[in-house]
């Protein structure tokens, strides 16, 4: 029995290398998003959220192959804006609160 001869493939078939159809997010989209998702348990990160998701938009605007991940710095800069501004009114609310019962209680002291 005969087996046939071994033909290899023509040069440069493997390892070639692949580019990706759509380019990678960067870092400082996915730490957008985190610090945006985050922002709920740490009253700060939700203002380095917008930080680095403008800074992740400029970048992913400049350089459009390689840099991606605008919708997710996007994301982050949304999620952090909303509970970071929520935030902010909850504490300047609970400082008020006890900076006027305070001032109420010194008023009517005799």
């Amino acid at each position: 029995m005969a087996y046939p001869q071994f033909v290899p493939p023509p040069a440069g078939s493997y390892g070639a290398p692949v580019r990706p159809s759509t380019p990678q997010p960067s870092g400082e989209a996915i730490g957008a998003l985190v610090c945006g998702i985050m922002a709920w348990s740490c009253f700060p990160l939700g203002f380095v959220a917008i930080y680095l998701g403008a800074r992740a938009r400029r970048l992913a605007r400049e350089h459009p192959e390689t840099i991606g991940g605008d919708g997710l710095a996007l994301a982050g800069m949304i999620a952090g804006g909303v509970i970071g501004g929520l935030m902010l009114l909850f504490w300047l609310a609970y400082f008020g609160f006890f900076a006027a019962m305070f001032g109420f209680g010194l008023a009517t002291s005799p």
